[in-house]
């Protein structure tokens, strides 16, 4: 029988010889060895991080860990119509606040990361505007997504399942009411563009050599993870979308490539926040025709 040798690399703090007998106490240090990189590399503090704060933002950012402490809350689309007022005069309360706190968990923590940890700018990690020379491929990169994401959207509302998922909150009393809600629904994308497009994907794809203390794995230079970063993104969109209708999921694989992709090009989010939001938006109109 052959063995399959593991890269040092992966945990070089096991020598060879532990591995070709290993008992339990390997196997519980290797889970230490791979946990610490969590604490003390980038890579390792990005993609802890980001599923950490994920986890605090609940299933699909319902909170539930909040409903915990506090019998009122039930979470974003939850209850619609049954729940306690959090904020008088304003039904959708449960849907804003789940925003705003996603905003405030996973766009502002990992903005003290990246200032005051990786000491970095912003706009390394896509929160900048695209500079000269980029600005033009990031409105062409935004029509395309719109103009050829828009048909699977207003097909894709057709769908039951969709319906009944979307929107979050519903019906509305006024146009008005609903403009009002779509404008606070804009912080919801800033929220999973920049968790995926953002902070893991400049995150991870800007990684050096020279920040990783046990070099061999990546690619030598400047980028550590290379195009895997794009990958590791999409993989982890489309995991956090599991549970929602299945449209929206097969949906994820195309929109978390071509969203990252786009990112990545013009170095930075706001193309694909704007065009995921307008999706969206129309996603609702089309849904709320339905009932």
């Amino acid at each position: 029988m052959t063995t399959v040798d593991l890269p040092d690399e992966f945990a070089p703090e096991v020598t060879e010889q532990e591995l070709e007998s290993p008992t339990f106490v390997t196997v519980l240090r290797v889970i230490w060895f791979s946990i610490r990189r969590f604490f003390k590399e980038k890579p390792g503090q990005i993609l802890g991080s980001t599923f950490i704060l994920l986890l605090l933002w609940g299933t699909h950012g319902r909170l539930e860990l909040l409903g915990a402490i506090w019998p009122a809350w039930r979470g974003l689309g939850v209850d619609i119509h049954n729940r306690p007022s959090i904020i008088p005069g304003l039904p959708w309360d449960n849907e804003l606040l789940s925003w705003i706190i996603g905003v405030l968990i996973l766009v502002g923590i990992p903005m003290l990361l990246i200032r005051f940890v990786y000491k970095e700018s912003w706009s390394a990690y896509g929160l900048g505007l695209p500079r000269k020379g980029r600005r033009i491929l990031a409105l062409q990169s935004f029509v395309f997504l719109t103009a050829v994401s828009l048909p699977a959207f207003v097909v894709g509302a057709q769908d039951n399942s969709m319906l009944a998922r979307y929107p979050f909150y519903r019906p509305f009393n006024s146009i008005a009411e609903f403009i009002i809600y779509e404008l606070a629904y804009f912080l919801f994308f800033l929220v999973i563009e920049f968790t995926f497009r953002g902070y893991l994907l400049f995150g991870l794809a800007g990684v050096r050599d020279s920040e990783i203390d046990t070099m061999g794995g990546g690619v030598p230079g400047r980028f550590y993870f290379d195009r895997y970063a794009l990958l590791i993104q999409m993989l982890s969109y489309t995991a956090w979308h599991l549970g929602n209708p299945l449209p929206e999921v097969w949906g994820t694989l195309i929109w978390g490539l071509a969203a990252g992709a786009v990112a990545y090009a013009v170095r930075s989010i706001w193309p694909v926040v704007l065009s995921h939001w307008l999706l969206n938006v129309v996603l609702d109109a089309v849904l709320l025709r339905r009932l």
